[in-house]
This record gives structure tokens, sequence and C-alpha cells, in this order.
């Protein structure tokens, strides 16, 4: 009826909000994200089509990853490999449950790479979902803006 709720970036995790729709435009992605914190692992899927999976860092006990259904709300180019990100990272509409700042942000979860190759497997991180630089390289090239990510 001329409103389309959304996912609210920001506290707390997981709020929607209503818009109207008018002027906007609105497009189906088929791509999603699995991340299973238990297992480690994160899953690309298009439509019911697995794309990849790969092995993950999460959070470590102190900053757990928060579960729940988010967004892609930022793609990064950090233009360093070597960086603790790797040279891509993704922001999600989440934010940590324990964290209210990290590195002069607000706490938010992203998808990213890493220089620590070791650590891919392990609950290391402060809350961010880390996968080897070759998959963050081709979840950066493949994911738009908005695509859904579910951590369970």
């Amino acid at each position: 009826d001329g409103w389309i709720q959304v996912l609210v970036p920001g506290r707390p995790t997981g709020a929607t909000a209503w818009i109207e729709d008018e002027g906007l435009t609105v497009a189906e992605v088929t791509l999603r994200i699995q991340v299973d914190l238990a297992a480690r692992t994160l899953t690309l899927a298009d439509g019911g089509t697995e794309v990849l999976t790969t092995s993950v860092a999460v959070g470590a006990p102190d900053t757990p990853t928060p579960t729940g259904r988010f967004s892609v709300t930022d793609k990064l180019d950090t233009q360093d490999p070597s960086s603790p990100y790797g040279r891509y990272a993704i922001g999600l509409s989440g934010r940590s449950e324990v964290l209210t700042e990290f590195a002069g942000g607000d706490g938010q979860i992203g998808i990213h790479g890493t220089n620590d190759p070791a650590s891919i497997g392990h609950d290391v991180s402060h809350g961010c979902i880390r996968v080897p630089n070759e998959v963050m390289e081709e979840l950066n090239r493949l994911l738009p803006l908005g695509t859904p990510v579910v951590v369970s």
C-alpha cells in the first residue's frame, strides 16, 4: 500500500522501518549469504544454487559474532592487501552486542579478508567474519548492496 519495510543499519540490530515506495527502484537480489557460526562456514548461494562455501573466522568468546538477519550496507577497498581487513571489506547492517565502538566506528560488523590466514577456522575476531583474501575478492565482485546475510 505504498510502503516498503526495510532493515535499518545500526542499533538495535535487526530493527526495521517503513519507507514510502514513491520514487524507489526495487530490484530483486538473488544472492544470499548464510554464515554458520558453529561450523565456521560461509555459503554464498544464487537462488537455490550454491556458488561457494568457505571456512571463516568468527568472533572470540568475549566478542561474539551477532546472529540474525542482516544486509550488505557498505563495500570498502582498503587498497592494501596486507591490512588486517585484507584488500576488501563488506559492512553489514548489524552491530556488535558487546562493542559499542571499534576503531572509531560504532561496532559495525562485517565480512572481510585478513592478513592472518591462520586465523581462518577459529573464533578470534572482534565479531566480524573473516574469510580468505581470494574469497573476499570474489565476494566483493559479486555482492551488490542489499544482499541478505543470515548469521546463525
